[in-house]
């Protein structure tokens, strides 16, 4: 399998979905043994232009979450939001900063 990357995508954007990239495969590999979705797809993420307000890593538990439902072919509950930097240990890092990032989500 590969990945590749396109669009408006910063270098620690870039670093968050290949570490995201790298933790659904890893967890992919604990929950459904048999699985070769990751190791024989083609995986293409592309960001448009002006979709990211910020670039960082605050992303990667989604991209996770993203990845592992495509890989499950399952889809994601609609109805809940999620920020947090994942460690390579698939770990879902302290995120600073909350109340500002709530009251600058109600701005869109």
């Amino acid at each position: 399998g590969s990945m590749e990357l396109t669009g408006n995508l910063g270098d620690v954007m870039k670093e968050s979905v290949r570490m995201a990239y790298t933790v659904a495969k890893m967890f992919s590999v604990k929950i459904r043994p048999g699985d070769s979705f990751f190791s024989e797809a083609h995986i293409h993420v592309h960001v448009p232009e002006g979709a990211t307000l910020k670039d960082g890593p605050s992303a990667g538990c989604t991209i996770v979450t993203a990845l592992l439902s495509l890989a499950m072919n399952e889809p994601s509950r609609q109805n809940i939001a999620m920020t947090g930097e994942v460690s390579l240990t698939g770990k879902v890092l302290p995120v600073g900063k909350t109340c500002y990032m709530l009251h600058r989500s109600t701005k869109y």
